[in-house]
């Protein structure tokens, strides 16, 4: 299955989750779906885990994961201000789920569910329904609405083009979001796998092979292969943020709109006419 990771099936350390056949979609055997499932059980047994800690003393593991929260709280009060509090239980769960599935990935045996395009279209899909939640709520149907109206131009200007192609803009920008937050975490995650695995291939190719010269070089891969973890790593980190810092931007363009705009220009047109007229 194209985009399901970059191990071969053989080597997974969990068996596919089958997904029956449904209408307009065949039926699939899929690994991502297998480690969605793992993924989501670690962050919930960390969870309790914390829950239980903290009636007896705090540990490592909390204190981390106190921090990243925090840290993910504290950005969305920069970008979203007060509003943040709303949305604050998806900017959590999407940083700590994409973060926990990146990091899975750099394990023997696992994939990172975030190497596959189905996972991360799910999560750009409900991060776009979550921003059209977040403008129709702060400024009603209509009101959001005539964000995809044009602002005030010439008239000329405004029939000639503006009418149209102001409408169309803002309609390809709410389907491009979503799949360049898909491509973007998708492709930096699957070459990590990629690059894994060629790791080990070119290591036991070496291995088994008939020269001892050759069988010297099996050690490159795994003097290379803690860098490509520290590499990986980092990777998983900052791709966490930019998926979840986007949302929150998104969110917050959502939320503001371009009616303050809108009247902002009216109003110096407004002034500038007053001025012309004493």
């Amino acid at each position: 299955m194209s985009g399901e990771g970059g191990l071969p099936h053989s080597l997974h350390i969990l068996p596919p989750l089958h997904i029956p056949a449904m209408p307009g979609a065949p039926e699939v055997d899929s690994y991502a779906a297998s480690f969605w499932f793992l993924t989501a059980g670690i962050i919930l047994g960390l969870s309790l885990l914390m829950r239980v800690m903290m009636a007896v003393s705090p540990g490592v593991i909390q204190n981390l994961i106190e921090w990243l929260v925090e840290t993910v709280q504290e950005l969305a009060d920069s970008i979203l201000g007060p509003a943040a509090e709303r949305f604050m239980p998806l900017f959590i769960a999407l940083f700590l789920f994409i973060l926990t599935g990146n990091l899975l990935g750099l394990l023997p045996g696992c994939m990172s569910p975030t190497a596959s395009y189905h996972t991360n279209a799910a999560m750009a899909i409900v991060v776009a329904l979550a921003t059209q939640y977040a403008g129709i709520r702060a400024h009603g149907l209509k009101g959001y609405l005539r964000h995809f109206m044009p602002p005030p131009c010439p008239w000329w200007f405004m029939y000639s083009l503006m009418w149209w192609m102001w409408p169309l803009i803002h309609v390809l920008e709410q389907f491009i979001r979503p799949i360049s937050l898909t491509m973007r975490l998708f492709g930096n995650i699957f070459a990590k796998e990629i690059l894994l695995l060629m790791l080990a291939f070119v290591a036991a190719t070496f291995m088994l092979s008939p020269s001892a010269v050759i069988k010297g070089f099996s050690v490159l891969p795994f003097i290379l292969r803690p860098a490509i973890i520290l590499l990986g790593t980092l990777v998983s980190i900052v791709q966490a943020a930019v998926f979840t810092i986007l949302t929150m931007v998104f969110v917050a363009m959502a939320m503001e709109g371009h009616e303050e705009g809108h009247g902002e220009a009216v109003a110096r047109e407004e002034s500038g006419s007053g001025i012309t007229h004493s």
